[in-house]
Parts: C-alpha cells; sequence; structure tokens
C-alpha cells in the first residue's frame, strides 16, 4: 500500500545518501580536528590523561563510584586477569536535601556512603596502600589531570554551593581524609572513556568506547602529540606518565555536540519543532537525532503533523500525542521488532492512547515508517561519528606491513542494546561510507558499565602511572592491620 504524498516529503531528511553521509563524515573529522587544535569549541575533544588501556591480563581490586542522579552507587571491582572480573555494588538514595545543600556536606555523605560500602561487603583493605577509586562523575567539568576538574556547573537537579570552580576530586579526597577513610580517588572518570577501558579489558584493546543511550557521546585513543592545545609542556608531561608514556592519550569528544552550528546534518522541521521546545536549544544537535532521550520526541512530532493533515488516525489524535515527550524511544524500539501488523496496533492503543476504532490497516504501515526512518537516521548517524574516528586515527587501512587486526568499537546504552538490529543498521552504513573491506575490520560489541567496571580499569591506569613515577602514595599514612578499612 503507498505512503500518503505527504510522507514522501519528509524522507530526504531521514533517508541519507551515500553522498551525504560522506559529506556529513568529512564535516565531522573536520570538527574533530578543530577540537583537538584548541579550546572553547563544539566537539570539545577533552583529554583524559588516561595514557594506555588494559589488555584483559590486569589483576586487582578497586573501587568505582557512580554519581550523576537519584542514586549514588558503589562498586568494589575484582580484577582476575584473563578477561574476567567480579563486580559488588551497592546504591545510596542522594536527598534534595544533600543535592541542595553545602558541598561539604555533599561529599562527606559520599565519603560515608563509600565506608558503609567497604564495611557491608568486608572488604580486606590492604594496611600498606591504599584503596584506588575511580570517579564517574556525570556533570560538565574541566579535567586538568587524570586525577583533576573543575566543576563548571550543576544539572540534573544537583545545585549543591560551593562546589563550582572547586576540583571535584579534592572535594572527595578531602572528604576521605577528614574521616581517615584509606582510599585514594585515583581518577575523574568520563562514562565514554569507562567504556573504551572496559571492552579493552574484556575482548582486547578497542579503539572507540561509545554510548547510545539516554544521550551519545565516544572517546577514543590518539596520539598524545595530536592533543595540540594542551601545550608542549602539557604533552610532555602526559607523555612522561603513562604506561605507554610518548604514545597515546584516551580523547573524550564529546560529538554529541557535533553540528551546533547546522552546517551539514539533516535537518527536518520536526527536528527544528524538538529543538526549539528543548532546555538547550541550538546546543547538542548530534544528539538530539541519535539519542534515546528524543528519538520517541521526533517520532511523535511526525505523527502529531500526519494527524493534523488528517493522513493519520482519521485525524484523532490522544492525550499521549498530544504531551510533550507523551511517549519515549521505548516505542520506536517496540514497533521495530514487532513481528506482525496486530501486534503494531497494540502498541499503538496501548502506548499511544489512541482508540483501536481509529486505526486502519494503512495506519499501521505509516506509523512502521515512522519508527524505521528516525531509528534508521539514528543508525546510520552514529556510523558517521565511528568513521570519522577511524578515518582520523588513520585505521580505515591496514598500516603496511603489519597484521591486521581489525579495529574494535565498544558500545554501552539502551539504543544501542534495545533498538532492534542497531550493530547490523551501523555496520551496512559504515559498508556505505567506508567501503566493504573498510566496515568489515569494524567489530562492535556490548561493554556494559562504563561507569563501574570502567572507572575501576581507569583507577588502575592511574595506579599504573603512580608507580611509575614511584613515591606517589608516600603522602598517606598507611592503616594498621584489620578489617577496617579506616586508617587508624
Amino acid at each position: 500500500m503507498p505512503l500518503p504524498p505527504i510522507c514522501t516529503t519528509f524522507e530526504p531528511y531521514f533517508l541519507l545518501s551515500q553522498d551525504r553521509l560522506t559529506d556529513i563524515v568529512s564535516h565531522f573529522r573536520k570538527e574533530l580536528e578543530e577540537g583537538l587544535e584548541s579550546y572553547g569549541k563544539d566537539v570539545a575533544m577533552v583529554p583524559s590523561f588516561v595514557t594506555g588501556v588494559p589488555d584483559g591480563t590486569e589483576e586487582g581490586t578497586f573501587l568505582a563510584l557512580d554519581l550523576g542522579g537519584t542514586n549514588l552507587r558503589v562498586c568494589e571491582v575484582r580484577l582476575f586477569g584473563q578477561h574476567k572480573f567480579e563486580i559488588k555494588q551497592q546504591k545510596y538514595k542522594v536527598s534534595d536535601e544533600l543535592k541542595e545543600g553545602q558541598a561539604k556536606v555533599l561529599f562527606d555523605y559520599i565519603a560515608d556512603s563509600v565506608d558503609a560500602f567497604l564495611t557491608d561487603i568486608g572488604s580486606d583493605i590492604s594496611s600498606n596502600e591504599p584503596m584506588h577509586l575511580g570517579f564517574t562523575f556525570s556533570f560538565p567539568v574541566e579535567q586538568t589531570a587524570i586525577d583533576a576538574g573543575k566543576l563548571l556547573t550543576w544539572t540534573k537537579g544537583f545545585n549543591a554551593k560551593n562546589a563550582i570552580g572547586n576540583d571535584v576530586v579534592k572535594l572527595l579526597q578531602d572528604a576521605f581524609d577528614r574521616k581517615h577513610i584509606h582510599v585514594r580517588c585515583s581518577a575523574l572518570v568520563n562514562d565514554t572513556v569507562g567504556t573504551l577501558l572496559s571492552r579493552s579489558y574484556q575482548s582486547g584493546p578497542a579503539l572507540i568506547g561509545a554510548i547510545f543511550g539516554t544521550g551519545t557521546n565516544g572517546a577514543y585513543i590518539d596520539k598524545t602529540r595530536t592533543v595540540k592545545k594542551l601545550g608542549e609542556d602539557k604533552i610532555a608531561e602526559a607523555e612522561a606518565g603513562g604506561e605507554h608514556a610518548g604514545q597515546f592519550m584516551v580523547v573524550n569528544t564529546e560529538w554529541g555536540a557535533f553540528d551546533n552550528g547546522r552546517h551539514c546534518l539533516p535537518v527536518s522541521i520536526f527536528d527544528n519543532k524538538l529543538d526549539r521546545e528543548s532546555i538547550n536549544p541550538r546546543k547538542q544537535a548530534f544528539e538530539k537525532m541519535v539519542s534515546g532521550m528524543y528519538l520517541g520526541e521526533i517520532t511523535r512530532n511526525i505523527l502529531l503533523h500526519l494527524i493534523d493533515a488528517s493522513a493519520l488516525f482519521n485525524g484523532y489524535s490522544s492525550k499521549i500525542l498530544n504531551t510533550h515527550y507523551g511517549f519515549d524511544t521505548a516505542f520506536v524500539s517496540g514497533v521495530e521488532g514487532a513481528k506482525s501488523p496486530e501486534e503494531v496496533k497494540k502498541l499503538i492503543t496501548s502506548q499511544l492512547g489512541v482508540e483501536a476504532k481509529h486505526i486502519q490497516e494503512a495506519d499501521i504501515e505509516i506509523v512502521q515508517w515512522a519508527t524505521k526512518i528516525v531509528s534508521d537516521r539514528a543508525c546510520k548517524l552514529a556510523a558517521t561519528a565511528i568513521a570519522a574516528v577511524v578515518l582520523h586515527t588513520g585505521n580505515d587501512k591496514v598500516p603496511e606491513g603489519e597484521e591486521d587486526k581489525g579495529v574494535d568499537v565498544g558500545i554501552d546504552g539502551s539504543v544501542a542494546e534495545f533498538l532492534p538490529r542497531f550493530s547490523e543498521r551501523v555496520s551496512e552504513a559504515l559498508a556505505e561510507i567506508l567501503g566493504e573491506d573498510g566496515s568489515k575490520r569494524i567489530r562492535m560489541g556490548l561493554a556494559k558499565d562504563g561507569s563501574g567496571v570502567g572507572a575501576a580499569l581507569t583507577a588502575l591506569q592511574a595506579k599504573k602511572a603512580l608507580d611509575k613515577r614511584s613515591e606517589a602514595n608516600s603522602q598517606f599514612i598507611p592503616g594498621k592491620k584489620g578489617p577496617s578499612h579506616q586508617a587508624r
């Protein structure tokens, strides 16, 4: 059954040609390079100061801390080598009073939570050396070292006083020290960096760690010398400290802000409406076409437009369809994964609230078409980000005289995990961009829990760097032996 003519007017913004994909990748590479050259760019290219990645042989016990919402998560990760690990974790509620009170009180609570966690799990912490902790802090920071970063602004309902402009690692470490808790906050972690390290430990060295979930972002390994904005002194310092000194650094791209200037992305009237009504207009342009927070809303805008044109549901809407962010990307995934028209009709009635009497066979096809073009575009754009990094690093071809080990990409997030055929669609788009031979070299696999396992692995990398500088732990006073994790 042919689609109504109105539908075909939208398709050029969603059914991206090979030429269009190539053009987007070209712009992507340009913005990656600009972000490496200087500060203040949309694609910020934040240096993580992580100068090595695990290979799966590492052993040891490390802590991870994840702050970024209603709950604080504390993890103990035991690495056994041979790509194997074990994780214990607990969540602790962060009250509104803590979110809006003094920063010192908030960080004291975080330290107390770590203390309680270690007591609950009966951690056999060594008395000779503090436990190393990776801190996933999901707020905007300006990172200046692997264990230093100033808070730029609070988001997500947090507004703790006397924190903005301060080093969040120091705030946490001061709380540990005040309470004589024998833990060292060794690393400030972005979750994409954690995803890259988690994938590397579980499956061998990866080039990229990418998150396609509520938002989207990616981290990758680049030569330290390419991060030119650091300046020669900082580059030399970074090169001197890492396990692979003089070679590599993990860079957090912040690629969700790609093309905020609207030079190449296919911005439809539905994208414009979503952006205009968002809390951050003209920001995070790429993210708003790719991530789970927005795919449902783009679909809702399309369906409403078709309803208003009397091309869908006989012009009848519903309270859910009329509500801003009335349904989320789970509906898109559900329709994409449906096995029959009857299943789609049930989703329309149950999740969109449309009365069954208004749903015709043609309406089911239109809804399937709408979800498909939205999710297809998201997958193709996800491929442009991966392809841009692969091309930027020169990994689109096998280095002359070297064995072809391929390119490994660790992915995480609800879109990557639950959108049907996500990886296959991305691979198909990569073949269009890089050619069949280039795309076949790229392996993608889920790398779960970058903010837990990955944060602990970042702490491991920081510990390695500290060990290379010798006497880095001399500032800590060893505690007495015993079951307690507090220095007495």
